[in-house]
């Protein structure tokens, strides 16, 4: 982790972990598939937000490792702290910080339901044909916009910052836009996301959006070709 920290270090831009694409299908088609199939719930509530899985980027390593110890794999104290040459009271101080983190900075929606979904729909329209009023009102006035290209596709190189500077970033895109894109709404580590393919483009760009108090919190749009090889394209 010490040795990925370093790499990121130097990284060009905003780093983002690895989406999990999933084909889209509505809340209710899912909890009727659910039903038929055991192991689809299982396999969903596995999945990890992608929300989630940025808000684990953005602890230490320490403080990573000893969350995921304790809250996914159940690791006593004394073993946690010996893993990680600790005391048993700086791990359980950790980890409280760790949660206080979370509830205080991180306090997002990670179960998709139908109001996500709806709002990940709307998103999708506003964007598409221009329609920055519409849009504007599904932001939070502190939205953040995170864009990932590593250095190897156009990206924007610094988190985009309030609800009018992200409009702005998205309206140039809509303005450069190809009347040929394609957007369609997929699942992305189990919730609502865009699947964007632009002509001429091998890679394909990834949007997933963090939702809290039904307005969108932060937008993660990963185009790092390194990162969207195992995406099969239409």
């Amino acid at each position: 982790m010490k040795s990925a920290k370093a790499q990121r270090e130097v990284y060009i831009g905003p780093w983002l972990p690895e989406p999990l694409l999933q084909e889209y299908t509505s809340i209710s088609a899912s909890i009727r598939a659910e039903e038929r199939d055991p192991f689809q719930t299982i396999e969903l509530e596995d999945t990890i937000s992608y929300a989630f899985l940025v808000m684990l980027e953005r602890l230490t390593p320490v403080e990573r490792a000893v969350f995921i110890l304790r809250e996914a794999f159940v690791f006593e104290y004394d073993v946690i702290a010996d893993f990680l040459d600790k005391t048993e009271t700086g791990c359980r101080k950790i980890l409280s910080r760790v949660k206080q983190k979370i509830e205080n900075e991180f306090e997002m929606e990670w179960v998709p339901n139908a109001k996500s979904e709806q709002l990940t729909l709307r998103f999708l329209q506003a964007a598409s044909t221009g329609d920055m009023a519409e849009l504007l009102q599904l932001l939070s006035d502190d939205v953040a916009l995170y864009s990932d290209g590593g250095g190897k596709i156009t990206a924007a190189v610094k988190p985009i910052v309030s609800s009018q500077r992200v409009i702005t970033f998205i309206g140039g895109l809509v303005a450069k836009g190809d009347s040929l894109v394609s957007v369609r709404v997929v699942r992305i580590n189990g919730q609502h996301g865009l699947l964007i393919q632009v002509p001429n483009e091998a890679s394909p760009t990834v949007v997933s959006l963090a939702i809290k108090n039904g307005l969108v919190q932060e937008i993660y749009m990963i185009r790092n070709p390194d990162k969207l090889r195992h995406i099969r394209l239409r």
